[in-house]
C-alpha cells in the first residue's frame, strides 16, 4: 500500500525514484507514485486517481457487502459525482484513494477507519504524503521530537503515538474521518464529524444479523484459490477458520500457528495454544504449519533484517516481528493467490478488551471469564452514569478492583459532572492501568509536569469531542469510534497489516468490517459487556453454537499461554532476560541513545537511567521495572530517525 505524493516544483525536480514505485501522474507542481498493484485510470471530467491497497467489497443499502468485481469502473462513474468521503464510506478494506481533478487539485482520504496510514510532511514551502517516513523528503527529525507522543508511545501498551501524532514534530498523520485537500500550494484537512449510535435492545434477529454480517465479510474477501488462517486457539481466529471451510471447503482452506520459543529454561510457551489449533486443524481436516517464533537461535538476525522496516511504520512492539514471521512463512508456503486472515481486534470490539481470561487469576475458567466482564463493565453505561452521577465508590465490583493492588493511585473525581466522561475516556485510552480513574502518578517514567503536558495533549487532539457529547446510551460506539486512533493502529495490530503488505499478501481482519462494527457499535451492555450472564464475545459465541459446524468442546481449560497454568510465569522476562536477545538489547542501551530525544522535563530520565545501568549490568530486574524499561530498550534498538551512532 506504498504511495508517496509531492506538491512544489523543487521537490518534483529533486525526487528520486523509489524502486518499489511507479509515477501514475505528474506536472509541474505535483508528483504522485504509488505501488504497482494499483488500480490507476482517468475519471469522465478529465481528472485522474489512484487507489492504493485492497477493496474486498462494497456495502449496499440494506448493509450487505458484496464483492465488487469491477473496481475500476465503479470509481470512475463515483469519483467525479460524490465526495472522497462518501464514495470510500460505501466501500471495505484496506485502501486509500487519490484523486487529481482537472484543475490539478489533488484529494487523499483512506477507508473509513483510516487503516491506511498517510504521513504528512511540510518540506520548505512544499508539501509530502507517504505510506511511510521513509518516503518523506526531508528526514522527520529536523524540526525536533514530538514529547506527548513519545511520553505515549513510553506508558502506554501498543509502543505506538496516537493516529495523528508521530515522534516528529515536523509530521503528522491523517486521522481518522480526514480528508487532505493540496492545492495552489498549501494542504488543508477537511473533517467528517463522528455520528455515534445509541445502544439497541438486542434479541434473536440480532444474532441472526451478526452471524450474516461475519459470513457475508468472510464470502466477500475469501478466495476460491485459497485461504490462510493466521491461526491461535482462541475464539476469534478458530471462528474465521470455521467461517471459510463452511463457505469454502476445508481443500480451500490453510492455517499457520507460531511456535513460541523465548528462552532455553522456558521451552514452548504457547504448548496450550498449539495442542488446541492442532486439534481445530485435525477437526476440520485443514493443513496446520507452525513458524517458529525463536528467540533462542535466530531471533538477532530476524530482528535486525525487520528494524528499519518497523522504524518507517513507528513500530516499537515486538509483536511486529511474530507478525513478520508469519508473513514470511505465509508468503514463502503459498503457492497461488490466497487470501490471508487475522482474527485482530476481536477483544477489544466485543468487549472493550477484556476476554483474555486474564483479570483476576482463578481456578475456575468461568470465574476468570466474568471477571473479564466485570473488567469491561467498569467502562460501560451503567458505571459511566455512576460516574456521573458521583455514586461510583458505593458499586461492588469498582471496590473489589481497586483494592486489589494495594499501593496504586487513583485520581479524585472532578466536580464537574461533564468533565467525568473525560475522565472515564482518558483512563481508557490514556491509562495502562485499564481502570476507571487509574493514576499516572503511578507510572515512574514520566516527570509530573511531563504527565501533565502528555495528559492535556491527548485529551485535546482526540477525546474532547467524545467527552462532550458520549452518553451512557452512546459510550460504547464512541470506544470503538476511537479505538481506531489508539490500540488499533498501534504496534500490535498495525503491524500484522504492513508485515503482510511488505511482501504483497492480501490481508484481511474480518471484525474491521464496517457492518460487524456498526452492529457492535449498537450492542447493550447485557451482550456480554456487563454484569448479565452472557458469554463475553456474545454474539460470535452464538452463531458458533447454532449457524456453523464448531467444535465448542475443544474450547474448555487454560487459554494458552504458560502463564495460565503458572501465574509466575512472564514473557517479557523471557525474552528481555533470558533470550538471546539480551545482550543486543544491553548494546543497544550501552551509551543511553535514549537521552538524544527524551526531553528531561518530561521523562525522569534519572530513574530510566538506574533502570538501563541494572539491565545492561545484568542484575536482576523486577517485573515492575521490566515493564518500565521494556519501551526505553525497544526505542533504543529498533532506533529514530536523525539518530547519533
Amino acid at each position: 500500500m506504498s504511495f508517496r505524493i509531492l506538491y512544489d516544483k523543487k521537490l518534483v525536480q529533486s525526487s528520486s525514484r523509489v524502486d518499489s514505485l511507479k509515477t501514475v501522474y505528474i506536472s509541474d507542481e505535483l508528483k504522485i507514485d504509488v505501488v504497482s498493484n494499483s488500480i490507476t485510470g482517468r475519471t469522465p471530467q478529465g481528472g485522474h486517481y489512484a487507489c492504493v491497497g485492497n477493496i474486498v467489497g462494497k456495502r449496499n443499502q440494506s448493509g450487505s457487502l458484496s464483492r465488487l468485481d469491477g473496481i475500476r469502473e465503479f470509481i470512475e462513474s463515483e469519483i467525479d459525482s460524490s465526495t472522497l468521503h462518501d464514495l470510500t464510506e460505501q466501500l471495505e478494506g484496506f485502501f486509500l484513494i487519490i484523486s487529481v481533478d482537472k484543475d490539478g487539485v489533488c484529494t487523499v482520504r483512506s477507508d473509513r477507519f483510516a487503516k491506511v496510514e498517510v504521513y504528512i510532511q511540510r518540506p520548505n514551502e512544499g508539501v509530502a504524503l507517504a505510506s511511510n517516513l521513509s518516503l518523506l523528503p526531508e528526514d522527520p527529525s529536523l524540526g525536533g521530537f514530538d514529547q506527548a507522543a513519545l511520553a505515549h508511545m513510553m506508558t502506554y501498551y501498543g509502543y505506538c503515538p496516537p493516529k495523528q501524532h508521530t515522534i516528529y514534530k515536523s509530521v503528522r498523520r491523517l486521522g481518522v474521518g480526514d480528508t487532505a485537500i493540496i492545492k495552489e500550494g498549501d494542504i488543508s484537512i477537511d473533517h467528517s464529524p463522528f455520528s455515534p449510535v445509541e445502544a439497541g435492545k438486542y434479541g434473536e434477529q440480532e444474532h441472526q444479523e451478526y452471524a450474516d454480517l461475519f459470513l457475508s465479510h468472510l464470502k466477500t474477501a475469501g478466495s476460491s484459490k485459497g485461504n490462510v488462517v493466521f491461526l491461535s486457539s482462541g475464539w476469534d481466529s478458530t471462528a474465521i477458520l470455521a467461517g471459510l471451510v463452511h463457505l469454502f471447503g476445508a481443500d480451500k482452506v490453510r492455517a499457520v500457528t507460531g511456535r513460541m520459543r523465548y528462552s532455553e529454561r522456558s521451552g514452548v510457551c504457547n504448548q496450550i495454544e498449539i495442542d488446541r489449533a492442532q486439534k481445530m486443524a485435525d477437526y476440520y481436516g485443514v493443513k496446520l504449519s507452525f513458524v517458529e517464533f525463536d528467540y533462542v537461535d535466530k531471533a538477532p538476525e530476524f530482528f535486525d533484517a525487520n528494524r528499519q522496516l518497523m522504524r518507517s511504520h513507528q513500530l516499537y512492539g515486538l509483536t511486529g516481528l511474530s507478525h513478520g514471521r508469519l508473513a514470511e512463512f505465509t508468503k514463502q508456503s503459498s503457492e497461488c493467490d490466497e487470501a490471508v486472515f487475522a482474527g485482530e481486534i476481536s477483544d477489544g470490539a466485543h468487549n472493550l478488551g477484556f476476554s483474555q481470561y486474564a483479570t483476576i487469576f482463578h481456578p475456575s475458567y468461568g470465574f476468570r471469564e466474568y471477571s473479564d466482564k466485570m473488567a469491561s463493565y467498569l467502562f460501560g453505561p451503567t458505571f459511566l452514569l455512576l460516574l456521573q452521577q458521583g455514586e461510583h465508590e458505593k458499586d461492588p465490583i469498582f471496590n473489589l478492583m481497586t483494592t486489589r493492588a494495594p499501593g496504586v493511585k487513583y485520581d479524585p473525581i472532578v466536580s464537574d459532572p461533564d468533565q467525568r466522561t473525560m475522565q472515564l475516556l482518558t483512563s481508557f485510552f490514556l491509562r495502562n492501568g485499564r481502570i476507571p480513574l487509574w493514576s499516572l502518578a503511578n507510572s515512574r517514567l514520566l516527570t509530573q509536569e511531563g504527565g501533565s503536558f502528555y495528559t492535556e495533549e491527548m485529551q485535546k487532539t482526540y477525546l474532547t469531542e467524545a467527552a462532550a457529547q458520549a452518553t451512557p446510551g452512546t459510550i460504547y460506539s464512541w470506544y470503538l469510534h476511537l479505538y481506531n486512533s489508539f490500540h488499533w493502529q498501534g504496534g500490535t495490530v498495525r503491524s500484522m497489516s504492513v508485515m503482510a503488505d511488505n511482501l504483497r499478501l492480501n490481508l484481511d481482519i474480518p471484525y474491521w468490517d464496517g457492518g460487524i462494527q456498526d452492529f457492535l457499535s449498537a450492542m447493550p451492555e447485557d451482550w456480554g459487556r456487563g454484569l448479565d450472564l452472557n458469554p463475553t464475545k456474545f454474539p460470535l459465541k452464538w452463531m458458533l453454537k447454532n449457524r456453523i459446524d464448531y467444535p465448542y468442546e475443544l474450547q474448555t481449560g487454560p487459554h494458552s499461554y504458560t502463564y495460565d497454568v503458572d501465574h509466575s510465569f512472564n514473557h517479557s522476562e523471557e525474552v528481555f532476560c533470558h533470550s538471546k536477545m539480551m545482550p543486543v538489547f544491553q548494546r543497544a542501551l550501552a551509551s543511553k541513545p535514549y537521552r538524544q530525544i527524551l526531553s528531561s522535563d518530561i521523562f525522569n530520565l534519572t530513574y530510566i537511567d538506574d533502570l538501563v545501568d541494572d539491565y545492561v549490568s545484568g542484575k536482576p530486574i523486577s517485573v515492575a521495572a521490566l515493564t518500565d524499561i521494556i519501551p526505553v530498550i525497544l526505542l533504543s534498538y529498533i532506533g529514530w530517525y536523525g539518530q547519533q551512532r
